[in-house]
């Protein structure tokens, strides 16, 4: 997956109580993320760091399958 997209995401998840899960290759249960303070793209092609309330996180995005996101428009 490209990360611009999931910058995009993530930078809206700033100071909401809104969650993310990443399905990424190889893993067994999704990386569930919340209490996003800071999103950071990184040097490298498709690296994010992703500072939460609790940890910093770092993703390659390239090795991201699927992202998915509870809606909240009420539909």
């Amino acid at each position: 997956m490209e990360r611009g997209p999931l910058i995009r995401i993530l930078e809206d998840m700033r100071g909401t109580e809104l969650e993310l899960d990443l399905i990424i290759n190889s893993r067994n249960e999704p990386l569930e993320i919340r209490n996003v303070t800071k999103v950071i793209e990184l040097h490298s092609a498709n690296g994010i760091q992703i500072t939460t309330r609790q940890n910093q996180i770092w993703v390659d995005a390239s090795h991201v399958a699927a992202a998915y996101q509870a809606r909240d428009d009420g539909s």
